[in-house]
C-alpha cells in the first residue's frame, strides 16, 4: 500500500514518462483517452455506414469502450457512466438517436473531464498508472504537444512556489485545456517555386514580397536564398503543435506539387515564427519506430534477406517519418505480410491479436532488462556482481526474474524503477490476469491501427479524429514487434507466423503454469 506522498509521487512520475520523448516504448503511451475514443465511436459509426468499417470492428471498439467508461471517474458519476455505457452498448445509427445523445454528453464531457478526475483524487486513493495515463492521455488528445505538456508538466512539480496535490494539478490541467486556441502566424520559405500566378491567394508571396515580410518581422537575421515563400496562420494549443501542423501543411503542398505539376516546389527546412526571435526548425522527428534486430546480427548488409522480412520492412518505412495516411496504410501492409497466413484472408484483423500477443512477450523481457541494468549499474549485491557477469540478454532476464521471485530485489529509491519492480511483482503474483490484461491493451492499439488504415483506403478518409494519435502510441510498439520478428527470423530462422504460434503457446504456458516469464521468447532451447 503506497502513502499519500509515494502516490503523488509516483504519479507524476509516470506522467512525466509519458509526455517525454526518451522514454521507452515499453513505459510509454499505448492507447487514446477516452474522451478520444468516444469521438472516434461516433466517427467509426458513421465510417460503417459508408461501408468502410465492418460492424465487428465497430463492436470491438463499443465494447472496448464501455468497459473504460465503466472505471473512469473523469466520465462522471456511476450514474453519468452508466448513461454514456448505455448509448455505447446500442447499435447506434449515423446521426440516429444514440448516436446523437452520445455526442451531446461528449461535448458536455469535455471542460470538466480532468475536474472531475481532481474531485475523484480528493475523496478516494487513486493507483498512479492509470491515473497519469487518463491525464496525460487527455491533454496530448486534446492537441497539446508532448514537448508543451512536459514542459508545463515540469513547471508545475518543479517551480512553482504553491505546493499542489494532484486534484490540484488536475485542476490546472483542465484550465490549461479550457484555454482557447493561439494564432501563430509563420512563414515558410520557399527554395524552389514554380512561377506564382498573377491572381493567387494571399498566403503566397513572390520573392521579393517574401524578401520584404522577413526584413520587417526579422531585421536582425541574415537574408536568405528563397523563392517566394508561404504564410500560414495556425491556431494551435501550443508552439510545438503549430510546427507540427506546419510540417503537415507543407508535405501535403509538396506531395500535390509532385503528382499535380510539372516543376518542383521545395520548402526550406526552417521557418520564422511570429514572437520568436529567429527561425524555427518544423521539420518533425521521428515517430520511434526501432527495428535494431537486422544491425545486432549483422543481417542490415545482405542484399536479400526472407522476402517476407524484406517486404515487410520496406512498408514499415513511411512509419518513420512518412505523412500519416502513407505510414498507417503501409505499417497495416507490413503486419499482414508477416502475420496473416494460410486461412486468414477472410479474418485480416488477426494480425492485430498476434503482433499483440509478440509485443506482449517482448514487454515481460524488456521490463525485466531495465530492471536488471538499473541493478546491476546502481548496486554491488550478490545480485548485481552476478548481472554484470552475464552477456546473454535472455540469461540476464531469467536469472533477474528469479531474483525477484526469491525476495532478493529490494526496492528501488527512484519512482522510474520502483514502479517498474513493483509492475514486474504484480505481474509474476498473477501472470494470467496481468499478461491477459497487457495483451489486450495491445491488441486495442493494433486494432485501432486497422480501423484507421480502413477509413483511409475504403473511405479516402485521412482526417480522422484518432489519425494523429494513433501514429503516435501504435508505431513505437509495432517498431518493437518486428524488431523480434526480424531477430527471430535472422538468429534462428523462424519464420513470423510460426514466431506468432509459439508465442501464444508460450504465453498460455506462462500464464497457467510456473514456467518462467524470461523464457517467452526461448527459441534457442
Amino acid at each position: 500500500m503506497l502513502d499519500d506522498n509515494k502516490r503523488h509521487h509516483y504519479t507524476v512520475k509516470r506522467m512525466l514518462d509519458f509526455a517525454a520523448a526518451g522514454t521507452p516504448w515499453h513505459r510509454r503511451l499505448w492507447r487514446l483517452g477516452t474522451m478520444l475514443e468516444l469521438s472516434e465511436l461516433l466517427e467509426a459509426v458513421s465510417a460503417r455506414a459508408l461501408g468502410a468499417l465492418a460492424e465487428s470492428s465497430v463492436k470491438y471498439l463499443g465494447d472496448v469502450l464501455a468497459r473504460r467508461i465503466q472505471r473512469d471517474p473523469g466520465m462522471g458519476s456511476p450514474a453519468q457512466r452508466g448513461q454514456l455505457i448505455k448509448h455505447v452498448n446500442r447499435t447506434m445509427q449515423a446521426a440516429g438517436h444514440d448516436w446523437t445523445a452520445l455526442e451531446i454528453l461528449l461535448r458536455e464531457s469535455r471542460p470538466s473531464y480532468l475536474s472531475r478526475w481532481a474531485s475523484h483524487l480528493r475523496n478516494a486513493e487513486a493507483d498512479p498508472e492509470p491515473t497519469a495515463r487518463a491525464i496525460i492521455s487527455y491533454l496530448l488528445d486534446e492537441g497539446y504537444s508532448a514537448e508543451a505538456t512536459h514542459k508545463w508538466l515540469t513547471y508545475q512539480v518543479k517551480y512553482n512556489k504553491t505546493a499542489m496535490s494532484l486534484g490540484d494539478l488536475c485542476d490546472e490541467a483542465q484550465a490549461l485545456i479550457n484555454r482557447p486556441k493561439v494564432r501563430f502566424t509563420t512563414l515558410v520559405p520557399l527554395s524552389a517555386c514554380p512561377p506564382l500566378p498573377e491572381e493567387r491567394p494571399d498566403h503566397w508571396l513572390s520573392s521579393s514580397e517574401t524578401a520584404e515580410w522577413l526584413s520587417w518581422w526579422f531585421p536582425a537575421e541574415r537574408s536568405i536564398r528563397q523563392s517566394g515563400g508561404l504564410v500560414l496562420e495556425i491556431d494551435a494549443k501550443d508552439k510545438f503543435s503549430a510546427l507540427k501542423e506546419a510540417h503537415s501543411q507543407v508535405e501535403r503542398l509538396t506531395a500535390r506539387f509532385q503528382v499535380g505539376a510539372r516543376q518542383r516546389l521545395e520548402f526550406h527546412p526552417r521557418l520564422y515564427m511570429l514572437g520568436e526571435s529567429g527561425p524555427l526548425g518544423y521539420i518533425g522527428g521521428p515517430r520511434r519506430v526501432q527495428v535494431h534486430a537486422l544491425e545486432r546480427t549483422k543481417e542490415v548488409f545482405r542484399l536479400r534477406l526472407d522476402p517476407q522480412i524484406d517486404a515487410a520492412l520496406e512498408l514499415l518505412q513511411p512509419l518513420d517519418r512518412g505523412t500519416p495516411a502513407a505510414a498507417t496504410a503501409g505499417s497495416w501492409a507490413a503486419l499482414e505480410a508477416l502475420l496473416v497466413g494460410p486461412g486468414d484472408t477472410a479474418n485480416r484483423v488477426v494480425a492485430a491479436t498476434r503482433m499483440a500477443r509478440i509485443v506482449t512477450c517482448h514487454y515481460v523481457l524488456s521490463e525485466l532488462l531495465s530492471l536488471a541494468q538499473a541493478h546491476a549499474s546502481t548496486r554491488d549485491d550478490a545480485v548485481a556482481r552476478r548481472l554484470r557477469s552475464i552477456d546473454d540478454e535472455q540469461d540476464r532476464a531469467v536469472f533477474f526474474e528469479k531474483a525477484v521471485r526469491e525476495g532478493s530485489v529490494a526496492d528501488f529509491a527512484g519512482a522510474g524503477a520502483q514502479m517498474a519492480l513493483l509492475r514486474v511483482r504484480a505481474l509474476l503474483a498473477d501472470p494470467n490476469a496481468v499478461l491477459a490484461r497487457i495483451a489486450c491493451q495491445l491488441e486495442d492499439s493494433f486494432r485501432r491501427l486497422y480501423r484507421q488504415r480502413n477509413l483511409i483506403v475504403h473511405a479516402g478518409q485521412t482526417g480522422s479524429v484518432a489519425l494523429e494519435g494513433t501514429l503516435r502510441t501504435v508505431s513505437p510498439l509495432l517498431g518493437a514487434g518486428v524488431d523480434r520478428v526480424v531477430q527471430a527470423g535472422a538468429l534462428h530462422g523462424v519464420p513470423a507466423l510460426t514466431f506468432a504460434a509459439v508465442t501464444e503457446v508460450r504465453l498460455a504456458q506462462s500464464a497457467f503454469s510456473s514456467r518462467c516469464l524470461s523464457e517467452l521468447f526461448a527459441l534457442r532451447s
